[in-house]
């Protein structure tokens, strides 16, 4: 298989990380040979809490660029008692359902229309059963993306499983929402008001799955990595991580467990080649037709937890702080506009309505 072969597959699987913000052990991997250009990329996320619930839809580009997103799909989600919830689109290849979620006992399954064909997921049922998550931080000295050490910030979860024998399978995502406030920037004659700060987010390591097998384990606590990321001028504020637990179904963790391995291949000699993965989409019409992605339910829970300047153990330098003396154009971008300081991110100038600290 050749590097740009495997960059295309990786890039697949990465952005379906990004779209989903999953220890069994798998017989065999359902891997149905190399990504091609044009290929249809169906991932779905239906939650049991009132949230926006978001489907992608998107097909495969030229090696090593993202997937294109298809906006002209009619995108519903199907119960097995026979009601349906029509999503609408955002144009870009997203797909929102706002005001519906999933009920305990139901079973779900995702339905897409495109092009006068019919793709359908397997039904699968909301699970019963979730964790407790106590979240803790450190920061730490460490060698983390360069060959020297840095200051690292790592999040872990003490989890305990709930006192019963049935299985149950977890899987973890992690965000983070900081307050970045902009320079007050006096001008000339009477001073503008003080601009509102921004409320940025972002995924705290996207290539990473946090999974967890508690079907064949006698312990019920397990101490957690969930996520790292590098320490700068982000932490000079109150930086709050959001960590949504997802309860899910033995064949999703399957599925994340399968993605995870490819993602970790780095193309030693004795590595599995990386390829597609097959998930629990199919034409209904067309059982030939690949179809990447995969379309889960889930119990959820999130916690959170928050740093402040006073936990850094290193000095921050604050490069909008406001001086008398340096003129209004000398500040940089990132202190006058959220949007050059976010680079891409969501950003809001409303804070979350969980936006608590002491």
């Amino acid at each position: 298989m050749s590097k740009n072969q495997k960059i295309s597959i990786r890039s697949v699987l990465v952005f379906a990380l990004f779209l989903a913000l999953t220890v069994s052990c798998v017989d065999r991997l359902d891997f149905l040979g190399e990504t091609k250009e044009g290929q249809l990329v169906i991932y779905g996320l239906f939650t049991d809490v009132d949230e926006r619930q978001v489907v992608n839809v998107s097909r495969t580009a030229l090696s090593g660029l993202a997937p294109r997103g298809v906006p002209n799909a009619k995108v519903s989600v199907l119960s097995a008692s026979g009601k349906r919830f029509p999503y609408s689109s955002l144009r870009n290849g997203e797909y929102e359902l706002v005001g519906s979620r999933a009920l305990k006992g139901e079973s779900y399954a995702l339905e897409v229309v495109l092009d006068g064909k019919v793709y359908l997921s397997k039904y699968e049922k909301v699970p019963e059963l979730d964790a407790n998550d106590k979240l803790n931080f450190t920061f730490d000295n460490e060698l983390f993306r360069t060959d020297k050490p840095e200051y690292v910030f790592k999040v872990f979860s003490e989890t305990t499983l709930p006192d019963t024998r049935d299985p149950i399978y977890l899987r973890w995502t992690i965000e983070e929402t900081y307050l970045w406030p902009l320079a007050w920037l006096r001008g000339t004659g009477i001073p503008p008001p003080q601009p509102p700060p921004c409320f940025i987010s972002d995924v705290i390591e996207p290539n990473r799955i946090n999974l967890f097998d508690g079907s064949g384990t006698s312990t019920r606590n397990s101490t957690l990595l969930l996520g790292r990321r590098s320490v700068d001028n982000s932490f000079q504020y109150p930086f709050f991580v959001t960590v949504k637990q997802l309860s899910i179904n033995r064949e999703a963790y399957e599925y994340w467990e399968r993605i995870k391995i490819v993602i970790s291949n780095q193309g030693s000699l004795f590595d599995i080649p990386p390829a597609p993965v097959s998930g629990n989409i199919f034409n209904a019409n067309d059982s030939g037709e690949t179809v990447l992605g995969y379309f889960e339910v889930a119990k959820t829970k999130t916690t959170r937890i928050y740093t402040t300047n006073a936990d850094v153990p290193f000095y921050l330098l604050d490069p909008c702080q406001f001086l008398p003396s340096t003129p209004d154009d000398s500040y940089p971008a990132e202190c006058r506009s959220c949007a050059a300081r976010a680079q891409g991110r969501s950003w809001t100038i409303k804070a979350p309505v969980w936006w608590k600290y002491d």
